[in-house]
């Protein structure tokens, strides 16, 4: 599997893939570690549901 970087209407840097029928969205801390932002099935809509994991 390959990252892409999160779009940049998501207002956070980082990066996603797809895994099966889901999306991983997950970026650096900054202590190295790799930090999951939050998985979302293909069916949600992403962009306010990332924003409410994210920002909440």
């Amino acid at each position: 599997m390959f990252s892409k970087p999160i779009p940049a209407e998501f207002g956070i840097e980082g990066l996603f893939f797809r895994f099966q029928r889901h999306f991983v969205y997950w970026k650096r801390l900054a202590n190295g570690d790799i930090g999951i932002v939050t998985i979302l099935h293909e069916s949600m809509h992403q962009v306010e549901r990332f924003k409410d994991d994210f920002f909440n």
